[in-house]
């Protein structure tokens, strides 16, 4: 692929950020929804305290850079030949954010080794192994 270091070797830790990256992108595309689901009706400010500014403010994120697409294409292409690493990868990686913006404290370790029925740290050997699987096929 196109996206390796300027030293001319592989590193893990930049695939790692690269799926993170990916996870971002993700977060940050539009909704999906049927066509027909909305109101005719504009928006209108539900109160009128909330006009002024008085309660803690929003946004929403910009939407993704067409390289940062292209970047997630390459890696679901790669998931795709693994898709059990890349289920728990992504897993992971999608509970590193949090509206398209990465969380401060990092991924939901216990969150989700529940749903995945294992312990903690047994997650996170699987994910790094599960990581470098996918390295060696991005790499090729």
């Amino acid at each position: 692929m196109k996206y390796h270091s300027e030293a001319g070797f592989f590193d893990i830790d930049e695939f790692r950020e690269i799926v993170f990256e990916s996870a971002c992108t993700l977060a940050r595309l539009p909704m999906q929804r049927p066509n027909g689901y909305g109101s005719g009706w504009p928006d209108y400010l539900p109160d009128f305290s909330t006009a002024y500014g008085y309660e803690e403010a929003s946004f929403k994120p910009d939407p993704p850079t067409g390289r940062a697409i292209d970047r997630l294409d390459d890696v679901l292409a790669v998931i795709a030949r693994r898709p059990d690493d890349g289920r728990l990868a992504m897993a992971v990686a999608i509970s590193a954010q949090r509206s398209g913006q990465p969380r401060a404290r990092g991924p939901q370790w216990k969150k989700i080794a529940r749903r995945f029925n294992i312990h903690p740290d047994t997650l996170k050997t699987r994910f790094e192994a599960a990581v470098e699987r996918l390295a060696v096929l991005w790499y090729k």
